[in-house]
């Protein structure tokens, strides 16, 4: 059975294809971080290999060596993102940490995609990230997705389809996995994860619908605490003093060097808040994600304009689109909180420092 929930038209879609044999050489799977596109990837290496009668079984030999992570016909490249954006590679403790998907890397891929299947039907070429690829590395790809060898399936993972050539993405089979409807997944965090409803009411809001994020919550409470940080620190940049701003930019910048992703989610997380801020002033404080903070965000709310908030919002989504440009990271942060519109606040005022979420590498 497909272990992946709420892309009913994918899995009807992919199903049929793998009845009728009309199995496509290479796939490029679209959405947002953390939705289960790497779960559905993995369900169609099942499938395509599947030794039960109803493909994916997820119990015979093939199925459970593919989810086990031992079958040697997977081969699955991704990135490093602890390191900095700045550089493709960077030196550190004596090893490379990666930003982007190098040439090298599609190489071994293409190499190993030239002898046959070992123990499967199909041999799986897996590129995690593949809209972080560098121009050398999509180049590599784009040939051998011209001329696909036999018995051999790519899936690409990407979030931003903009990112790939459009000759990449026009050699694939499109599979959308989209963010499941918020009631839905409360449902199932409920009924078929055991997760109490005023708990799955928040994770389901929290996760924006992110299926793969709301799972792990459930499991893993760090996922918790840290957006508690996150939310805390958007609570408090609007109070601060511009010297105390310029302290956490220069925080934030440490920690985008050692684990990018993390500095990534903050922004993500602000950009949310903000956006609760729009819906709050607009009088649509039914649809806000933080709805453990409602008291904090009419606050908030009542002591911004709308005007300010809009252009905020712009702020954050181009401070995210710099990063994604590489950016010096350290500019980017220091423009973004010196345009942070400021509100005095009594309770806040005059130079407290906001909760910034803890590096992990120092844990």
């Amino acid at each position: 059975m497909w272990r992946t929930i709420g892309q009913q038209g994918s899995t009807t879609r992919l199903s049929r294809s793998i009845a009728e044999g009309t199995i496509h050489h290479a796939y490029l799977f679209l959405g947002p971080e953390h939705v289960g596109k790497r779960t559905l990837a993995i369900d169609l290496a099942c499938a395509l290999n599947c030794e039960g009668g109803d493909p994916p079984c997820g119990a015979c030999r093939a199925c459970s060596r593919i989810l086990e992570g031992k079958h040697s016909d997977i081969h699955d490249i991704t990135l490093d993102e602890s390191g900095s954006a700045e550089d493709l590679e960077i030196e550190e403790e004596g090893r490379k940490r990666r930003t982007r998907i190098l040439t090298e890397q599609i190489e071994d891929l293409q190499h190993a995609s030239t002898l046959p299947p070992y123990e499967g039907r199909f041999k799986i070429m897996m590129v995690n990230h593949a809209d972080r690829m560098t121009d050398a590395a999509a180049n590599r790809i784009l040939k051998v997705l011209e001329e696909p060898p036999a018995q051999v399936v790519w899936m690409l993972l990407a979030e931003n389809e903009s990112r790939l050539l459009e000759t990449v993405v026009s050699r694939c089979q499109r599979v959308d996995v989209h963010a499941m409807p918020i009631p839905q997944l409360e449902r199932h965090l409920v009924e078929s994860c055991g997760a109490a409803p005023e708990q799955a009411r928040l994770i389901a809001r929290i996760s924006r619908g992110r299926t793969g994020w709301a799972l792990q919550a459930l499991k893993d409470e760090s996922l918790l605490s840290d957006r508690v940080a996150r939310v805390e620190s958007a609570i408090q940049l609007v109070s601060m003093t511009f010297s105390a701003r310029f302290d956490f930019s220069r925080d934030l910048d440490a920690q985008y060097r050692r684990e990018r992703p993390r500095v990534i989610e903050t922004l993500d997380q602000w950009i949310t808040w903000w956006r609760d801020l729009l819906l709050v002033k607009s009088v649509c404080a039914e649809s806000v994600i933080n709805i453990d903070y409602v008291n904090e965000l009419n606050g908030q709310a009542q002591r911004l304009s709308l005007e300010q908030i809009r252009d905020f919002i712009g702020k954050l989504n181009e401070a995210r689109h710099d990063l994604d440009l590489n950016v010096i990271p350290r500019l980017v942060f220091d423009a973004l909180l010196y345009t942070m519109p400021r509100v005095g606040n009594p309770a806040h005022d005059v130079g407290v420092q906001p909760v910034v979420v803890q590096d992990r590498s120092e844990t």
